[in-house]
């Protein structure tokens, strides 16, 4: 009995020091790691093009090369659409600053708000109040650049992500072998349905939300230029990728273009304009786009879900909020065809 009780415990120590060691390797290899694994995802949801091009007749390193080429238009599109919009918003950042100090005076004043908003002061005067308040606010020029920059994978060295990309497409195969290789032979069959599950639901769901981001930030985009919002197809492009991460990302997204359409100047018709649009897009797609386009792949419970990204948030930032979801869902995948670790694939899972 004692034997059995400390077997056990020494099992729960063990675990407890492969959890704490893995947290440390994701923080201090975040450099090392948060690339590669962004490269990974992608050359899983580029896998089908490179594929397709195959089929019809192309060598390996011709159908690479067009898979990239999907890449580069996907990213050069984007950039093409918001970069003079996010230079011009990082640029204007502390002229936004001063107008939405100024809107929550009036409006402190207006509606008898002392006790509930602090006074607001221009960041250019030296008294307290605003300017603090409004350079606390988790949103600036350089976040919001930032942020656009890691959602879209441009992590300090874009050139070698994509090179990463390049290598994963065409070592894919040599990879998947070791893998088998390594596996014990009566195990062989469950690692390669696990390595099959594991790339259906990633690509299906990264090629869900491409879509669903599409299709969010063409709507948001054509509600905030109806309003009169400055930085329109900006601000609705963050928007849409906010959705990537899980009840916390809408929120978020939200009281961003909600606050930059208060400090535009225009009256509270604009601000009313921007809460109707992102309320009847997030119905459309909470209701409708989701199910229909993304479904129900990843298979995580919400209070999983909530934990991987604020976890992953925590570790790799901004990036790791968004990649959080498919990383678990592989996560997941793999706990499931372990029979030592079934009862954590159901701590986590929904089944």
């Amino acid at each position: 009995m004692q034997v059995t009780q400390n077997s056990k415990l020494y099992s729960v120590v063990l675990r407890l020091a492969l959890l704490i060691f893995l947290v440390v390797v994701l923080y201090y290899g975040k450099n090392l790691l948060l690339p590669l694994v962004v490269a990974a995802l992608l050359a899983m949801l580029l896998n089908p093009v490179q594929e397709k091009l195959k089929s019809w007749g192309a060598n390996n390193g011709v159908s690479i090369a067009g898979a990239m080429l999907v890449l580069v238009l996907f990213f050069g599109g984007i950039f093409a659409a918001i970069g003079q919009q996010a230079v011009s918003f990082g640029e204007n950042w502390p002229e936004t600053q001063e107008k939405l100090s100024t809107k929550l005076n009036d409006m402190r004043t207006e509606y008898g708000l002392q006790g509930i908003i602090p006074k607001m002061s221009s960041s250019k005067s030296g008294e307290s109040g605003s300017g603090e308040l409004i350079e606390k606010i988790p949103v600036s020029g350089d976040n919001v650049m930032s942020f656009l920059s890691g959602s879209f994978g441009v992590l300090g060295d874009f050139l070698l992500m994509l090179i990463y990309v390049i290598l994963l497409l065409s070592q894919k195969d040599r990879l998947r072998e070791f893998v088998l290789r390594v596996s014990p032979d009566e195990k062989r069959g469950v690692t390669h349905r696990t390595l099959n599950e594991s790339r259906d639901v990633v690509q299906k769901y990264l090629r869900g939300y491409v879509i669903l981001i599409g299709i969010l930030s063409t709507l948001y985009s054509i509600g905030f230029l109806i309003v009169g919002m400055d930085y329109a197809v900006l601000i609705a492009l963050l928007v849409a990728v906010m959705a990537l991460i899980p009840y916390i990302g809408n929120i978020i997204g939200g009281t961003f273009a909600v606050a930059l359409a208060f400090s535009s100047g225009g009256d509270m018709s604009a601000v009313w304009g921007v809460i109707i649009t992102i309320s009847a897009a997030q119905l459309l797609e909470s209701y409708v786009l989701t199910p229909m386009i993304v479904g129900d792949e990843v298979s995580l419970n919400p209070l999983a879900t909530i934990i991987c990204v604020v976890g992953m948030s925590i570790l790799w930032g901004p990036v790791g909020a968004i990649i959080a979801i498919p990383l678990f869902a592989i996560l997941r995948i793999i706990f499931s065809h372990i029979p030592a670790l079934h009862d954590y694939a159901y701590l986590i899972g929904q089944e």
